[in-house]
C-alpha cells in the first residue's frame, strides 16, 4: 500500500470512529439495546428469544459493571469493535489488494457506509460479528496466499474469530459452517506443522460451536422466534441494497441496481474461473459467498426459512464486496478500478445527508425517547413517583430511562392505554381527551408526550 492510500485509511479512521463514538454518547438507547439491558439485569424470558446476542450480551454486562449502563457504557464493546474491523480492513487491503484505486474504494464502501457505522455505534451484536467475520476472512486469505508456509496459527485464528462472529449473531451460522469446511481443506492439501494436532483442535472447537449453535437456534424456531426476514431472495437484494443507502424502505431503480450487482458478481465470477487457481483469496471469496447463497437458497426450500435483510444481513457486505474487488483488482485494465474508486467516492457523496447523531435507519422511532423522559424528568417539582403510559413499543426504553436516568415514573408495561395516567407516550398522532394537553411532539418520531392538565394546574 502506497503513502496516500494509508493517508487515507488513517484518516478515514479517526473520522469514522469519532463518528461512531459520538453517536455512542449522544444516541439515545433504541428498543432492542433497551431489551439487551433487560437481559443484562436478569429478564430470563428475554434470554429466550432472538434478542439475545451471546457474546454481545456478556461483553456489554461486563462494562456496565465496569462503567455503569449508560448508552456509552453498554456499547463500548461494539464501539471498539470498529477498530478491530478497521484493523482487519487495512491488513486485506494492503497485503491483498494491488490498487491503490481498490484499496480506498474499500475502505469508502465499509466504513463510510452509513448502515455499518450505526451498529458500531450500538449494544447489538451485529457490530462485533461484521468485525470478527472481516478478522476471520483475512487469516483464510493468510492460509491461501502462503498454502504450504501457512503457519497454525493462521488456521487456529481464522476458526476462533468466526467463533466469536458466530456468538455474537446466529445469522453467521452459514458462513461459520463454510469457511470451516474451507479451513479444514487448506490444512489437509497444504499439511502445515502438527497437522494432526491441528485438525483435532479445529474439529473439535467447530464443533462445540455448532453444537450449542444448532441447540440455540432449535430452540428459537420453536419458540417462534425466527420471524425476522424475508421469503424473496430478491427482496433480501434488494433490502441489501437499500440499507446501503439508509433507506428503511424501497426506492424507485432498486431493481436496476439489483441487476447491476449481479452483473458485477457474474463479471467476478469470470475472472475468478479464469484464473484457475482454487486457493487464493479473489477464488476463496467467491466460493464462500456463492456457498452461503446456495445454503439461503436450499434452507429455504427444505425448511421454509426465511432469506436475511436489514440488520441480519449485515455480514454479507465486506463478503460481497472482496468477491468483486479482489476478483477484479487482478485486471491490468485501469479505467475498472478507477471507475470502481469513482462510485465509491459517489456513495460517500449520496451519503452526506444522512450521516447524523440523534437516530438510527432501523429503530428511527425511538429517537426523541431520550428528550422526552428528560424533559418529563425536568417537569415533575415534587419527589412522588408519577404514573405514565405509553405505546407499547416505548416500554422497554420509558423502562432504561426511569432506571439509568433517574426519571421518577413508575415501571410501565404494554398494557392498553387507559388515560388515566399522568403523563401519556404516544407513538402516532393522536389528540386526547380534554383532560391533557400536548406537552411534547416530534414529528420525524410521531412521538407525542401528554400531560394530565390537573397535574399542570399544581
Amino acid at each position: 500500500m502506497n503513502r496516500n492510500s494509508q493517508i487515507i485509511y488513517y484518516l478515514g479512521f479517526i473520522l469514522a470512529f469519532s463518528y461512531v463514538v459520538i453517536r455512542g454518547f449522544i444516541l439515545g438507547i433504541t428498543h432492542d439495546e433497551a431489551l439487551t439491558y433487560k437481559i443484562i439485569q436478569g429478564d430470563e424470558i428475554l434470554k429466550g428469544t432472538a434478542n439475545h446476542h451471546w457474546l454481545n450480551t456478556q461483553l456489554s454486562s461486563l462494562s456496565s459493571v465496569i462503567f455503569g449502563a449508560k448508552e456509552f457504557a453498554l456499547r463500548l464493546p461494539n464501539i471498539l469493535s470498529f477498530a478491530v474491523f478497521w484493523f482487519f480492513l487495512f491488513r486485506i487491503s494492503g497485503n491483498f489488494l494491488k490498487s491503490s484505486y481498490t484499496q480506498v474504494a474499500l475502505l469508502l464502501l465499509l466504513c463510510g457506509n452509513p448502515f455499518i457505522l450505526d451498529f458500531f455505534s450500538l449494544c447489538r451484536g451485529y457490530g462485533l460479528s461484521l468485525a470478527f467475520v472481516t478478522a476471520s476472512l483475512f487469516y483464510l486469505f493468510q492460509i491461501t496466499a502462503l498454502k504450504s508456509e501457512s503457519r497454525p496459527i493462521h488456521y487456529y485464528l481464522s476458526t476462533v474469530f468466526s467463533i466469536l462472529a458466530l456468538s455474537a449473531n446466529l445469522n453467521t451460522l452459514n458462513y461459520f459452517l463454510i469457511l470451516q469446511a474451507l479451513i479444514l481443506l487448506s490444512a489437509i492439501v497444504f499439511k502445515p506443522k502438527n497437522r494432526i494436532i491441528l485438525l483435532i483442535v479445529i474439529i473439535i472447537l467447530s464443533g462445540v460451536s455448532l453444537y450449542f449453535s444448532l441447540d440455540r437456534l432449535f430452540f428459537l424456531r420453536d419458540r417462534n422466534e425466527l420471524y425476522f426476514g424475508t421469503g424473496d431472495l430478491n427482496s433480501s437484494i434488494d433490502n441489501l441494497i437499500y440499507s446501503s443507502f439508509y433507506f428503511r424502505e424501497g426506492f424507485g431503480g432498486v431493481s436496476i441496481l439489483r441487476y447491476g450487482l449481479y452483473a458485477l458478481l457474474l463479471f467476478a465470477g469470470f475472472l475468478t474461473v479464469r484464473k484457475k487457481q482454487l486457493f487464493n483469496p479473489g477464488t476463496i471469496t467467491f466460493i464462500v459467498l456463492v456457498s452461503i447463497f446456495i445454503a439461503l437458497v436450499s434452507e429455504h426450500y427444505l425448511f421454509e426459512a426465511l432469506y436475511p435483510i436489514n440488520r441480519s444481513s449485515l455480514y454479507l457486505y465486506p463478503v460481497i464486496l472482496l468477491a468483486f474487488l479482489l476478483n477484479i483488482d487482478g485486471l491490468k485494465i485501469k479505467l475498472a478500478s478507477i471507475t470502481v474508486l469513482l462510485c465509491s467516492w459517489v456513495f460517500i457523496l449520496v451519503s452526506l445527508p444522512v450521516y447524523n447523531f440523534n437516530n438510527t435507519m432501523t429503530w428511527s422511532e425511538d429517537s426523541a425517547i431520550k428528550t422526552a423522559m428528560l424533559l418529563i424528568k425536568d417537569d415533575i417539582k415534587d419527589n412522588s413517583i408519577h404514573i405514565a403510559e405509553c405505546s407499547w413499543f416505548y416500554e422497554p426504553l420509558i423502562n432504561y430511562y426511569r432506571l439509568e436516568y433517574q426519571v421518577p415514573v413508575q415501571e410501565v408495561f404494554r398494557d392498553e392505554i387507559k388515560h388515566e395516567a399522568e403523563y401519556l407516550l404516544i407513538q402516532n398522532e393522536w389528540t386526547p381527551n380534554k383532560n391533557y394537553r400536548l406537552l411534547f411532539l416530534d414529528r420525524n418520531s410521531r412521538l407525542t408526550v401528554h400531560k394530565r392538565k390537573s397535574i399542570a394546574a399544581n
